[in-house]
């Protein structure tokens, strides 16, 4: 058994804390034994629910629990995040997935200090490494150079943000499937040990400081530019994958239609039913009237263009409840089902884990 040093503990929480801009507190945690965040309002009792787990997946959002007001993003951009895993490198065919590691942090701790002369700490996560830059940045949905992209995104900027840097700093090499955004930016805490690390009998499941950063935070200034064009590419990119949606989607309705039977047995899918139109969300709304519910209602269940929009709208208003909605309904409800009435159908499960893990793992939480 692992013999954990509960004073060592306290101090790397305490040293991670460092990094955040006030209010420090409250702000959610998430541990294995949890297996979700939960809001705390203390160091002693995050430390509590981390002994609890026996200080396995120890973890604390790097963003606090209000990030938005009346549906507006207000979290400032103050931390951003990069998680390089072993497992991508192993997956190349290469035997040196340690050098290939290795490198890749070099080379994105040179991209950072070059771009905006920063050193950030750097852990040891038990699978690969996790890089933590404070940062002195801003609400860019402040700025109407930015602001104008919040009509076609389904995230706040901020999110898009920290989900950029990674890539940049990266060059594309981070964890495929890490993408964090305002409440998902989870940091490990130095001491505790990585579950899937012990599981795997790893040498080295401790989560461990190899580079504390240099208390200073930079101004994200340099990058701003390069993220407007990244934003505009994303644009791009999702109106393709539309078009490619739309094309693949027609020639499926073609199959379906010389099948009566099969239609007759996807005319209500379970997890977007209970998922979706049973359970109101605080995020995702704008995705999920474009992407599911929109062609679902239409091209699935076959009802008018009419009750359609009266089932949307009723889902918004309790999901609006939870949240606030940022956005026009009436007007998104009527572009998403303009779109559906092409005939495309709702994305699968499976092709959702791909595209929105965010919202997957909402909706199988």
């Amino acid at each position: 058994m692992i013999t954990i040093d509960e004073v060592r503990i306290s101090e790397s929480l305490s040293f991670i804390l460092e990094h955040f801009q006030e209010p420090i507190f409250p702000r959610k945690i998430m541990t294995r034994s949890l297996g979700y965040q939960i809001e705390v309002f203390d160091k002693l009792t995050a430390l509590n629910y981390f002994r609890l787990s026996n200080y396995e997946d120890c973890r604390i959002n790097a963003y606090p629990s209000y990030t938005s007001f009346n549906g507006i993003n207000r979290t400032p951009i103050s931390l951003l995040m990069v998680d390089l895993d072993l497992k991508d490198f192993s997956e190349r065919g290469n035997s040196n997935k340690d050098k290939l590691l290795e490198k890749a942090l070099n080379k994105t701790l040179r991209k950072i200090e070059e771009t905006i002369g920063a050193v950030p700490t750097v852990l040891w996560t038990g699978n690969g490494y996790h890089i933590y830059q404070p940062v002195s940045g801003i609400i860019p949905e402040e700025y109407e150079i930015f602001y104008e992209f919040t009509k076609y995104l389904d995230k706040d900027l901020t999110s898009l943000f920290i989900q950029f840097a990674e890539e940049y700093f990266t060059e594309s090499t981070a964890d495929r499937l890490h993408n964090p955004t305002v409440k998902s930016c989870l940091l490990r805490i130095p001491g505790s040990q990585n579950s899937k690390s012990l599981a795997n009998n790893n040498k080295d499941p401790e989560v461990k400081i190899i580079q504390k950063w240099d208390s200073k935070r930079p101004s994200i200034q340099p990058l701003m530019q390069d993220f407007r064009r990244w934003l505009i590419q994303k644009r791009i990119d999702d109106i393709e994958e539309l078009k490619k949606q739309e094309k693949k989607q027609n020639k499926f309705q073609i199959m379906f239609m010389h099948n009566q039977e099969h239609k007759n047995r996807i005319n209500k899918i379970d997890w977007i039913e209970k998922g979706i139109l049973e359970n109101p969300l605080s995020d995702h709304r704008k995705y999920i009237i474009w992407r599911i519910l929109s062609p679902y209602l239409l091209n699935i269940k076959n009802l008018p263009k009419e009750e359609s929009y009266s089932v949307i709208k009723d889902w918004l208003d309790k999901c609006s409840k939870l949240e606030r909605l940022n956005f026009n309904a009436k007007l998104k409800i009527k572009e998403g089902l303009k779109g559906a009435s092409k005939g495309y159908y709702p994305i699968s499960l499976e092709k959702l884990k791909e595209e929105n893990k965010e919202l997957y793992n909402i909706l199988n939480g």
